[in-house]
């Protein structure tokens, strides 16, 4: 007898009809952690986003479908506001902020911000810079590690981030890391694209990179990947030049005999391999920091990397831990080559063959690169990074207090009330309201970053004004569910 077949229920996503054992019915707002939670407006809750399992959700619609309708914009009559403050309001409310006003939400950090900036002037002064930030989950780290790349890119400096994790990321190979950081590298001109293609349209044709790069100049140094890449993509146009940057970004697999057959490249003009040998953290400190050249030459002022959820390197097996170790060695001594470090850079191992084990770990020439390393310090200590850098070089973020949390609310509260007005006699006990519950959700985890607090205070904010009898509810709740 055949069974019967049952068709499938409708999947968790975002703006599906959920229900929770606990809280009733909701809406799914956002997927967080891969699928695995979701954060999800509960309505009894009012416009609360509360993050739970997925595995405690039961899925009892699928999210509509849109349909093309016409519908009249709603008439604003709310009082006006700066155009600069309104987008950062709208920005801030949809779980993103612009980089012009990260120091909005940047609490209690004005030692690490002074460090981040004597670092970026010192790059442009022509030294190198490095620095390594430890701090527990929850201190802001990502969030600082987002300042940096804000204050680079308003200064002229092209930014690469990239977040390490054990399987798609591991420190320990270094072709990952490399594409990570420049697959989506951000310019200062946003609207020019990511990645490498931005800055090869600023270097064909011009004489500073031809003077640098293809021996235009006695001066000039020939950088093994670079130099064959720009003679090759000076004579392409945009389509035949895709594979070429997709293989200089470090694409999952080396095309390099190909691209060589297709555009009949030998000698001295072949492409070399970009394979994804461990050992070969100094061949691609080596392409970074040429890049970080290319990038000078063209007019920029560097190239700033930004390593995030460093601390994964840790759960490597013991062979792995130690070429990531090498790799963070490559980057410092890449970055900082005329400071003594704890560690000879002469003396570490190199792979490869040929003119490629040879290299150094940076190109010739002024090659502007300042590297941040975020991490999560060792229970026992972490010595490891003491043997990395200087002292000097090692910011330990301590967490933010209930106050902190209270000075960030206040800001967010001053930017919404001029707009909404009537908010602004509640000021200072929203202030100290949201202040200690956000301090609460950050650490404890229920608040993954900064921003997602700072959308929660939006909102309360909300919630305060459209619906002020049920704040009180919610926040109960809230107080229920946290302590």
């Amino acid at each position: 007898m055949a069974s019967k077949s049952s068709e499938p229920g409708p999947s968790l996503e975002v703006g599906a009809t959920v229900e929770h054992a606990e809280h009733g019915p909701g809406r799914v707002v956002q997927l967080v952690r891969g699928g695995r939670a979701a954060m999800v407006r509960f309505e009894r809750l009012g416009k609360l986003d509360i993050h739970v399992g997925a595995h405690e959700l039961k899925v009892v619609a699928a999210p509509p479908r849109a349909r093309a309708t016409s519908v009249a914009p709603p008439v604003d009559t709310a009082p006006r506001l700066d155009a600069a403050a309104l987008q950062l309001l709208e920005a801030l409310r949809l779980g993103t902020v612009p980089g012009a006003g990260l120091d909005l939400y940047t609490v209690g950090r004005e030692r690490e911000l002074a460090a981040i900036d004597a670092d970026l002037a010192a790059v442009r002064a022509g030294q190198g810079a490095a620095r390594v930030v430890l701090g527990d989950y929850g201190t802001g780290k990502t969030h600082l590690l987002e300042h940096v790349g804000a204050r680079a890119l308003q200064q002229g400096f092209l930014v690469g981030y990239t977040a390490l994790d054990p399987i798609d990321v591991p420190a320990s190979n270094p072709r990952r890391v490399h594409r990570g950081l420049v697959h989506a590298l951000r310019h200062p001109d946003s609207s020019r694209g990511t990645g490498l293609m931005p800055l090869i349209e600023r270097a064909r044709g011009h004489e500073r990179v031809k003077a640098r790069f293809l021996g235009a100049s006695p001066s000039g140094g020939r950088h093994p990947h670079l130099s064959p890449a720009l003679t090759l993509l000076n004579r392409l146009d945009d389509t035949e030049a895709a594979p070429v940057l997709d293989w200089l970004e470090g694409a999952p697999q080396d095309h390099t005999p190909e691209l060589n057959a297709r555009f009949g490249l030998y000698g001295r003009n072949a492409l070399p391999a970009l394979m994804d040998y461990r050992p070969w953290a100094h061949i691609y400190t080596h392409l970074l920091t040429g890049l970080a050249g290319l990038a000078h030459e063209t007019g920029h002022a560097g190239l700033v990397l930004l390593l995030d959820e460093a601390e994964f390197f840790r759960t490597l097996g013991s062979e792995n831990r130690d070429f990531a170790e090498r790799l963070f060695r490559a980057l410092v001594a890449a970055a900082l080559h005329d400071e003594p470090l704890p560690f000879d850079p002469a003396l570490e191992p190199r792979g490869g063959r040929g003119d490629l084990r040879e290299l150094p770990h940076r190109f010739t020439g002024h090659c502007p690169l300042y590297v941040v390393i975020a991490m999560t310090p060792a229970q026992a200590g972490d010595h490891w990074v003491e043997s990395l850098l200087p002292a000097h070089r090692i910011t330990a973020l301590s967490p933010l207090g209930p106050e902190h949390y209270r000075a960030l609310s206040a800001r967010v509260i001053d930017l919404y009330a001029a707009r909404h007005e009537r908010l602004a006699p509640k000021r200072d006990a929203l202030s100290q309201l949201i202040g200690d519950l956000m301090f609460k959700g950050l650490t404890d985890g229920s608040f993954q970053n900064p921003r997602a607090a700072v959308k929660f205070v939006l909102d309360l904010l909300d919630l305060s004004r459209h619906a002020p009898d049920r704040v009180r509810l919610a926040v109960d709740e809230l107080k229920r569910l946290w302590y």
